[in-house]
């Protein structure tokens, strides 16, 4: 199976399906995990492995959710539960969709993610949304969600 459009600076494949993002060794992480229906099932865990956000989503919207999650990571205290940890991936996502148009053309995400020395600078994972969004979208996730 080739790599996902994802896979480039900061992440690693340790095992079949499923892929980790960490930018920086023992801090927060992203593990996803490939679903039947050809999504990703992704976990954020702290740098203490205290999950903080899980969710899916589409392959060509993790490579802008990952850092997104783990910029989040030391101001999210640990989960209250699972439902907390659904509210703030949804949270994150929502604002990533917001601020990042989906890239449909999967040889241009792959271009603009792939690892390599050729890589022209400035193109790689999209930057982490701002907190401010991710806090803005969280209170109107968390309405609808009651």
């Amino acid at each position: 199976m080739p790599d996902p459009p994802f896979a480039g600076h900061g992440w690693r494949h340790p095992r079949k399906d499923t892929w980790v993002y960490q930018e920086v060794h023992g801090a927060a992480r992203v593990e996803a995990v490939l679903l039947d229906d050809g999504n990703w099932f992704l976990n954020l865990w702290s740098a203490q492995s205290r999950l903080l956000a899980e969710g899916s989503a589409p392959a060509d919207e993790v490579a802008a959710l990952a850092p997104a999650l783990t910029a989040n990571a030391a101001r999210w205290a640990p989960s209250s539960g699972l439902e907390c940890s659904r509210r703030r991936f949804t949270a994150t996502a929502e604002a990533v969709r917001a601020h990042h148009h989906p890239v449909a053309d999967e040889a241009r995400v792959r271009a603009a993610t792939a690892s390599s020395p050729s890589r022209a600078p400035g193109l790689g994972a999209p930057p982490p949304v701002p907190a401010d969004a991710v806090a803005a979208a969280g209170p109107a996730t968390a309405r609808r969600s009651r």
